[in-house]
């Protein structure tokens, strides 16, 4: 693998006079955070830092009336109801909630989570003869089936209803179901359009104990839930979002849901000092590792159970299935990257070998490091399922439907996809992308940069910083961490860690202030590192050996140019 691509640093414009004494009363530092978040007044900050769970009517949805009434009824006529989800932890935890919600409400339910290398990704034929057998009468999808025209027809045709909870984007047609929720609808009036999955598991089930209340029942205390598959999906970490996962963090460091408490314990993290990016770095890839390399069925027990002895045997086993992840990622990884050609606009790479569940994580990592759409697939007998990651110049999922007459299936959002097609297709998918890619991107243009929040002398970074960060959380998707840059950084001291040693600790100083510091993915630096550097980083706790240090975990780093 060659060097990273060098990135772009863009510093954001300083905070003009009249907007910081707008936002008088909060810190130099933190009035030019809010000002790079689009945030100009004391009402609108403190809209943001100190929000509650103030939700929007979830009635105003298009077809919730419709979809509750449908539920209520078939729990009236104890028709047995299958909850359809995902096995992303969105889907999973979006599972879990309502399922939950409806056995509180009496229904007669079957919770059902797709096996990804059997199934695939979404409604499935399989999957509906399955629950048919099981006389399920009613399909409620979460998470899914927006794109699934033909599945869900066939459900229709066996005589089953079906509602439709799905929060990613329409394709020409719609399914002719009974009812769908989705924000992407035309006509439909819910103001928040970036909910999650889960998001909308949620608002269902918080209709439903509008219609029907239970006394004691609060829809809030499945917030854990749908925090956990907010941040877990990247969806916009601003509006209905932000504040879900603000109120939902608070629950989950409650402890009361055993299984989650037991997987944080699992993982390392005090449960006091949970934040959301605990959530994407810690939790999320162990619930996921479930569906990745076992069952996401396994996921599903850990969320829903209330048996303490059990939820430890499934947390350690999704600890270790975790490991076996990273392991196996890495070496895939290694295989794509020799199979890509880094002069295309688009990479592809395709083996039988390929685990069906880590593709998507493989491109991921391709993306981030030559900065490139990348396809990765994993082919069988007579189709290939293929995940996608691009950029932020580059709509994945409008291309491919632009290639959709090739396709069995495919969905997605701008940054993410994926889909099924037959092999003898699929060298026309490679070019047809090609061609479109080239066409719409230029390859001196698309370089990769990183937005940043201050340019700041190391030694005047406040000591109290990490409490005015705190008050931004949760951080995540169009709320990003806090980004700084310093410039002729004396270094001190430096190593390379980690396994294979590609990660690098270092002392740096400015003046008579000195940080530790962390650089992952940089231990090329190692055999060149300047006395003086360039660093741009954020700033977080390091808990060790039950102390907490400051440290700046560092992203990039420049040699220093003196002469600029």
């Amino acid at each position: 693998m060659h060097l990273p691509i060098e990135k772009v640093w863009i510093v954001a414009q300083p905070i003009p006079n009249e907007k910081k004494k707008a936002l008088n009363g909060y810190s130099e530092v933190l009035q030019q955070i809010l000002y790079n978040r689009g945030i100009n007044s004391i009402e609108s900050a403190k809209s943001f830092l100190d929000n509650e769970t103030d939700f929007h009517d979830p009635f105003l949805f298009l077809n919730m009336e419709l979809a509750v009434n449908k539920i209520l009824d078939a729990i009236k006529g104890n028709e047995k109801i299958a909850v359809f989800g995902d096995y992303d932890v969105d889907g999973i935890s979006a599972t879990a909630l309502l399922s939950q919600v409806l056995l509180i409400l009496g229904a007669d339910i079957e919770p059902y989570i797709p096996e990804r290398s059997k199934e695939g990704y979404g409604v499935n034929t399989y999957a509906i003869e399955t629950l048919h057998q099981k006389n399920v009468k009613l399909i409620v999808t979460v998470d899914c089936g927006i794109r699934s025209i033909n599945e869900l027809d066939y459900a229709k045709n066996l005589g089953m209803s079906v509602i439709v909870t799905d929060h990613h984007t329409t394709g020409d047609q719609i399914p002719e179901v009974d009812a769908i929720i989705c924000q992407h609808l035309e006509n439909d009036l819910y103001p928040d359009k970036n909910l999650s999955g889960v998001g909308l598991a949620f608002k269902l089930s918080q209709a439903l104990l509008i219609k029907n209340p239970i006394e004691g029942v609060d829809i809030n205390d499945w917030l854990d839930l749908a925090a956990l598959g907010t941040v877990a999906d990247v969806v916009p970490l601003i509006g209905e979002n932000r504040k879900i996962v603000k109120a939902g963090i608070k629950k989950i460091r409650l402890g009361k849901r055993i299984g989650l408490r037991s997987l944080v314990n699992c993982s390392g993290i005090h449960l006091g000092n949970l934040v959301a990016a605990d959530i994407s770095f810690a939790i999320a890839p162990r619930l996921n590792a479930a569906g990745r390399l076992a069952s996401p069925k396994l996921a599903l027990e850990l969320l829903m159970t209330s048996d303490s002895d059990r939820a430890g045997v499934i947390s350690q086993e999704l600890d270790d299935l975790n490991r076996q992840r990273q392991k196996l990622t890495q070496e895939l990884q290694k295989k794509a990257d020799e199979m890509i050609d880094p002069n295309e606009m688009i990479l592809f790479a395709q083996n039988e070998d390929f685990e069906a569940g880590l593709v998507g994580l493989v491109a991921s990592k391709l993306t981030e490091f030559y900065y490139r759409p990348t396809v990765i697939g994993h082919v069988e007998e007579n189709t290939t399922r293929a995940s996608c990651r691009s950029i932020p110049e580059f709509h994945i999922t409008q291309a491919l439907d632009q290639c959709g007459d090739l396709l069995m299936q495919h969905g997605g959002h701008a940054m993410a996809a994926g889909f099924t097609i037959t092999n003898e297709n699929l060298p026309e998918l490679i070019n047809r992308l090609q061609k479109i890619a080239r066409d719409s991107l230029d390859p001196e243009e698309i370089k990769p940069s990183i937005q940043v929040d201050l340019d700041i002398p190391l030694k005047k970074i406040p000591k109290e910083i990490l409490k005015e960060l705190d008050r931004l959380e949760p951080i995540g998707a169009e709320n990003p961490g806090v980004v700084f840059i310093s410039r002729n950084v004396q270094v001190v001291r430096y190593r390379t860690v980690g396994r294979d040693k590609s990660h690098l600790k270092l002392s740096l100083k400015d003046g008579s202030v000195i940080y530790d510091a962390i650089a992952f993915n940089q231990g090329h630096w190692e055999k060149g590192m300047p006395n003086a550097i360039d660093v741009l980083y954020s700033i977080e706790r390091n808990f060790f050996n039950g102390n907490i240090f400051t440290q700046l975990n560092i992203r990039d780093i420049k040699a220093t140019n003196l002469l600029n």
